[in-house]
């Protein structure tokens, strides 16, 4: 099921016009039809995976499991969850899915022998490196400092949830992630602003 965001089609126009609910419950009855809830949240799972992840070919894969996943229980799903429904329940499994591909690494990490006497090639695939700007790599860099449970919240935010979702998901309250993101941000900002004093006091 996976492709990559640069094959990625959009849904049409008439698509377009339809609620993720109605969308759902045509997908339920007739599974070609779920088609165009792939093309409207391919890419920000992608990029979530990705987040997470930090490489195309793992985030591609768990893109490709994350809407497997969905359309295998896609039956259950109960349209009557509000508006938001199904966008918290496709993130939640997401955010499952990403946390067993980390896991996994934890527990059987990437064999680092060299492969028929030539070392492996760990330099960017060209969609990475279109991926991977100066500033993104800046970010990882400070995201790597947070705790699991507080990149879980901002990688959640970046995807294009909003507050209310992203409660939802993590079950807590909307104020609640409303003050924790708050505090994520500011000491983001600290991270950044003590690494530029640092590179400063290099160049000296």
């Amino acid at each position: 099921m996976g492709r990559s965001t640069g094959q990625h089609s959009r849904e049409d126009g008439a698509d377009a016009q339809r609620s993720d609910t109605q969308l759902v419950r045509s997908a339920q009855t007739d599974r070609t039809a779920f088609a165009p809830l792939y093309d409207r949240y391919f890419d920000t799972v992608y990029r979530f995976c990705y987040f997470r992840l930090g490489n195309c070919q793992d985030a591609e894969d768990a893109s490709s499991d994350v809407f497997t996943r969905v359309l295998a229980n896609l039956g259950r799903f109960r349209t009557d969850e509000g508006e938001d429904g199904f966008r918290c329940w496709l993130f939640a499994i997401a955010r499952n899915i990403v946390t067993d591909y980390q896991r996994a690494r934890t527990r059987h990490p990437s064999d680092s022998l060299e492969l028929g006497g030539e070392a492996m090639d760990t330099s960017p695939t060209p969609e990475e490196a279109s991926i991977i700007t100066d500033g993104f790599r800046q970010m990882l860099a400070l995201f790597a400092r947070l705790k699991p449970n507080q990149r879980d919240l901002l990688e959640l935010r970046l995807a294009g949830l909003t507050n209310a979702e992203i409660a939802r998901i993590l079950g807590r309250t909307h104020d609640a992630v409303r003050k924790e993101q708050s505090r994520i941000v500011q000491l983001l900002r600290f991270y950044a602003e003590c690494d530029a004093e640092r590179e400063v006091s290099n160049v000296r």
